[in-house]
């Protein structure tokens, strides 16, 4: 798990840290949305007051037991059902509503959503607007929502898959969530010494087309050194079923042999002597070694090296085809929190019920002794360098 000393919680509890799909299209509505609104980029909202009423409220602080603690470090997930109120999970739909409402989206920023490498590669690895969103509020859409030219073939409010990736840092109502006194509280109870918030995203999950989230590790998008140091929020603004696309995990995949998890053999990127293109396997598109390693990850999404390609993000390493037994769903009602390891192996199905799935995540990273790599699609700004998640 995720790399920390073992560090003493205010209760006495221990955790010992050992070592999402977060892509899709952009669209050209910006930072002019968080000025019309009248909310400085640089200014914390949620310290002023904007989010008011509800999120202003008192919360009870996080509690986490020994045992809870102890699953999370076996399971590198865990659930915590009702951890935020209904009306903190109705604040943060009511306000992307309004952000929908003010949705101005040109026709070449309409591109489709998916999570399949060759499609990644195609829509979003030839973007610039996708390798800029870091320190944006974008749209990402639907597969199936858009005809040929990017005309609407739904209501636009029916056919957004994502917003992403700064949320957390340009809107009120989701910055409080974010910095809210029983994030923190579980932080430190995790151990978490310098956590910084690297991203967020607010999942739709469409009726009927939200589409599939294909088997990944999101170390693979967001990749540290050491390995093992970052954390997801996962919130559930409505009820999470089989039918409406819950989360599935493979238990223990952040620390187990991985080959014991595959229909196939793996192969696993690290960072060491270059090797000849002729060596590469198929698939790997970067001169980098690749080992049989079965720990880590599996493959890495990274920025293209200059010159090399009209792309600008590229994958490195393969995803292999795991054995669909070692999954296991996750169903989690109105208001719950899934912490999700950053090399535990997950996935969501199709949405092809009638029922939404609307869901607000965050990424954390452990800053202490940790570096945040270069190659990552994702990058600190000088206009939004990655936020402390203490306030």
């Amino acid at each position: 798990m995720l790399g920390l000393k073992e560090q003493t919680a205010r209760d006495g509890d221990k955790i010992q840290w050992s070592g999402c799909p977060v892509l899709a299209v952009i669209t050209c509505w910006e930072k002019d949305h968080v000025k019309r609104r009248g909310i400085s980029p640089a200014e914390p909202g949620w310290h002023r007051g904007v989010a008011g009423g509800i999120l202003g409220a008192s919360a009870p602080m996080a509690f986490v037991t020994q045992h809870q603690i102890q699953k999370f470090r076996e399971d590198g997930f865990l659930v915590l059902e009702h951890f935020f109120t209904a009306e903190e999970c109705d604040s943060m739909r009511n306000q992307i509503q309004r952000i929908i409402a003010e949705m101005e989206v040109p026709l070449h920023c309409r591109t489709e959503f998916s999570t399949k490498e060759e499609e990644q590669l195609q829509v979003q690895g030839s973007s610039d607007y996708f390798l800029t969103s870091g320190d944006k509020i974008r749209f990402f859409f639907e597969k199936g929502a858009l005809d040929e030219r990017g005309n609407f073939l739904i209501p636009k409010e029916k056919s957004v898959s994502k917003i992403g990736h700064a949320l957390h840092a340009y809107d009120p109502v989701f910055k409080q969530i974010t910095h809210s006194s029983k994030v923190q509280e579980l932080g430190r109870k995790l151990g978490l010494e310098r956590p910084v918030v690297v991203q967020s995203m607010y999942i739709f999950k469409q009726p009927g087309i939200g589409g599939e989230v294909t088997p990944h590790q999101d170390a693979t998008f967001l990749h540290t050194e050491p390995l093992g140091r970052i954390l997801g929020f996962w919130i559930a603004l409505e009820d999470v079923t089989r039918e409406n696309g819950c989360l599935w995990f493979i238990p223990g995949s952040h620390t187990i042999n991985k080959e014991s998890l595959q229909v196939h053999a793996r192969i696993t990127w690290t960072p060491s002597k270059p090797l000849k293109n002729s060596q590469c396997p198929r698939g790997t598109h970067r001169q980098n070694q690749i080992s049989t390693d079965s720990h880590g990850i599996s493959r890495r999404m990274v920025r293209a090296a200059s010159g090399t390609s009209t792309r600008v993000v590229e994958f490195v390493g393969l995803e292999p085809a795991y054995d669909d037994s070692q999954f296991k769903p996750l169903p989690i009602s109105k208001g719950g929190l899934i912490l999700i390891h950053g090399e535990v192996v997950h996935k969501s199905e199709l949405n092809s019920s009638e029922s939404s799935r609307h869901a607000f995540t965050f990424h954390v990273m452990e800053a202490k002794d940790t570096s945040w790599s270069k190659e990552n699609w994702l990058q600190p700004t000088p206009e939004l360098p990655f936020p402390s998640l203490y306030t």
